[in-house]
């Protein structure tokens, strides 16, 4: 499928994340609210940049493909007559493998996105982008809090919350300063107060000394600050915000641990473990109500592993069926009472061919071959030249076979984003936000499934195009 679509997906994706993560520490700390709006744009703008960039470097790769053809295309060998399986049998396994880091970040990056881009829309939606008019106004002419004496208390309500403590509201005149005329001049604000208000009283109130007859607004440090600060919420809303960033991050990773694990898998030592099989074809490992993609690789002793991968019977050519390669995993996770002893180890298929195909194996499966598999670094010790390998890995094309709805759906969602960085109130910044989340979580599950949305296999794929 060539370099240039891996490398541009590679760029853009990396331009795309880097703008998206940089909008929410910009909307929590940055107080100014002009030059936040500006530089939210801005990281928006690039964003939308790697959008086009994907749309414009796919057209000039020859348009979209499907996934089915992409993925057979990664299985053509090096012996390019003969197609797969025409190579030379390979007496050892490999020492080094090509490592799956690659597919590790993306997945890490893919993840961390879709989090990145949901938690930031709550934020937008929660936070205000600017300070509100009256208090704006009362900025610019020098803000200060102060307390203030209360000359007429009316509307008073008495609010039992069911946890916590009570507390008042009214509507109250209180008395800012004394006019050139010397009549008082007077403001009405509307407090809320942990005692029941009254004439003669004091509140604290937020107003310009310089220019009284602005007005004034009630609340304190406590209530008030943040907002005349600039920030776009509150301390406990930025926690909020914060932590639900935080659990999005820990379920990205948990979701790279059990998709990949952590491990390279690159180096094969003396812990890993190797055997000679034949592949049977594209199935399904499944246990009581779980249900997993895979290989199946069948032994000359006839036991049947099971290599777990993202695999539907369109993606792999027909004469992978029947051919011979090595299956090599790591037997440290399968020892009793290690990490991973009840789940999977990271393995490995490495064809004849030189392709190399990462995914994980069942740890039954490992324990069950132990008795015929051998250890790679005793099995290698004679294979003193290192074979040329490459790595299988058809997800690095992935601006070939993206549906073009979820590039659609990405200028959707930065859309939302960028008008929610605008003073939209009330029930229309709440349905700007709902559309943005919808559009990105239509978005997330349309990428997720691109590379099962073509359920027949391409005639060129087949070998029956003449």
């Amino acid at each position: 499928m060539g370099a240039a679509p891996r490398s541009a997906g590679a760029w853009f994706g990396a331009l795309g994340l880097v703008a998206l993560v940089s909008v929410l520490p910009l909307w929590l700390f940055c107080s100014d609210p002009e030059p936040r709006r500006t530089a939210i744009l801005v990281a928006l703008g690039c964003a939308l940049a790697s959008v086009g960039g994907i749309a414009v470097s796919r057209r000039a790769a020859g348009g979209r493909r499907p996934y089915a053809a992409v993925a057979v295309a990664e299985f053509s060998g090096a012996a390019e007559t003969g197609g797969p399986g025409a190579a030379e049998p390979v007496a050892y396994p490999p020492r080094v493998l090509p490592s799956r880091r690659r597919l590790q970040v993306r997945s890490l990056a893919w993840y961390l996105g879709v989090c990145t881009a949901l938690v930031t829309l709550l934020a937008l939606v929660m936070g205000a982008p600017q300070r509100p008019e009256h208090m704006q106004r009362i900025a610019d002419a020098g803000a200060e809090f102060a307390l203030v004496p209360v000359e007429k208390v009316s509307d008073v309500q008495l609010h039992d919350p069911s946890k916590g403590r009570d507390y008042y509201t009214s509507t109250t005149v209180v008395r800012l300063a004394t006019g050139a005329g010397g009549e008082p001049l007077t403001a009405t604000v509307h407090p809320v107060t942990p005692e029941r208000p009254h004439a003669g009283g004091r509140v604290s109130v937020l107003h310009a000394p310089a220019r009284p007859g602005l007005g004034a607004l009630a609340g304190d440090e406590h209530s008030l600050g943040a907002a005349l600060e600039g920030s776009t919420m509150g301390t406990g809303r930025v926690w909020i915000v914060g932590l639900a960033w935080a659990a999005g991050i820990v379920l990205s990773v948990v979701g790279l641990s059990l998709r990949h694990g952590f491990g390279s898998f690159s180096r094969l030592g003396a812990a890993d473990m190797a055997v000679r099989g034949k592949c049977l074809g594209p199935g399904f490992w499944q246990r009581d109500s779980q249900k997993e993609r895979c290989l199946r690789i069948v032994t000359t002793s006839s036991r049947t592993a099971h290599f777990l991968a993202s695999l539907a019977e369109d993606h792999v050519p027909e004469s992978l069926t029947g051919q011979q390669l090595w299956l090599c995993w790591d037997a440290r996770r399968c020892a009793d009472g290690g990490r991973s002893s009840a789940g999977s180890t990271p393995a490995a298929l490495v064809s004849d061919d030189g392709w190399v195909m990462h995914g994980m194996l069942k740890v039954d499966d490992a324990r069950m071959m132990a008795a015929e598999g051998v250890s790679v670094e005793k099995a290698a010790a004679g294979n003193v030249e290192p074979r040329a390998l490459r790595l299988w890995d058809p997800h690095s094309a992935w601006l070939l076979y993206v549906a073009p709805s979820v590039l659609v759906l990405a200028a959707v969602l930065i859309g939302c984003a960028a008008l929610l960085t605008f003073d939209i109130a009330g029930v229309w910044r709440w349905v700007t936000g709902i559309a943005g989340a919808v559009a990105g979580l239509t978005l997330g599950y349309l990428a997720t499934t691109a590379p099962y949305s073509s359920k027949a296999r391409p005639e060129e794929t087949q070998g029956k195009k003449k």
